[in-house]
């Protein structure tokens, strides 16, 4: 699948530098580097037939390839390529490209490197190495915010003494910090009810929360901590009314 674009007043250029950018506002930024869940990823676009977007510097212009992936060997990729010849010896006098999707609201994004040519049942196709890294960025519907150090939000769940630290906060979602030592990974797709958000002004508000997320992040280049992601699951109309105001105010005086 392709489709050439046309820019005409693209300068000449033979080597696209581009990396993978994503807007920050209004998303949670994951860069992935782990091969197994880049490979994972990979397969999950492969097997969605998920439609990637490659721009392509020429000589007079910049094409556009509308491209999914079509196999996945080894250590290598491969993409469906332009059926048109001289738009495919374009394609491969680049050193790197850059492809993106967007996946059921998943900004996605990856560098291709060691780029050659390969057919595939007598159709060219774009082979290349299987990304060192990889932009997994989940978009938001509900704008959220940094909590200021100076007007704290926590959690806490349900009969557990410990509070842990809000980093972000919507309406519909929130993160948290987890500096102990010793603690288990929060399991990805895990289900707490009856959990207590703290608010600034010491009120409690009772929430059910879904781990979305489990980041590890190094912390002051001695340890590491983890950042772990949440989604609020039906919040009551008191809850809802509380952290818009939240929100507001420190929009209003943060921002």
């Amino acid at each position: 699948m392709l489709l050439f674009q046309s820019n005409h007043h693209a300068a000449p250029r033979h080597q696209n530098n581009l990396e993978p950018t994503t807007a920050r506002n209004e998303s949670d930024n994951y860069t992935i580097v782990d091969q197994e869940e880049i490979r994972k990823k990979l397969n999950l676009l492969l097997s969605k037939h998920v439609l990637l977007s490659i721009k392509v510097p020429g000589k007079f212009a910049t094409s556009t390839l509308l491209t999914t992936l079509t196999c996945i060997e080894d250590d290598r990729i491969f993409l469906g390529g332009f059926q048109n010849e001289r738009f495919n010896k374009d394609l491969l006098m680049q050193t790197t490209l850059v492809a993106y999707a967007d996946f059921e609201g998943i900004a996605v994004s990856f560098v291709l490197n060691e780029l050659s040519g390969h057919n595939i049942d007598a159709a060219f196709n774009l082979k290349a190495l299987i990304p060192q890294s990889m932009e997994w960025v989940q978009r938001r519907n509900a704008r959220r915010v940094k909590v200021p150090i100076n007007i704290p939000v926590q959690i806490q769940y349900k009969n557990q003494d410990e509070c842990f630290d809000v980093a972000d906060i919507s309406v519909a979602g929130l993160s948290y910090i987890n500096q102990a030592e010793d603690h288990y990974p929060a399991p990805i797709g895990g289900l707490h009810t009856d959990c207590n958000i703290v608010l600034p002004d010491k009120s409690v508000f009772l929430a059910c929360f879904e781990i979305v997320s489990n980041t590890t992040i190094s912390y002051k280049h001695t340890r590491q901590i983890n950042r772990v992601g949440c989604e609020i699951k039906r919040p009551s109309y008191r809850l809802d009314t509380a952290l818009q105001h939240l929100i507001n105010q420190i929009d209003f005086y943060y921002q």
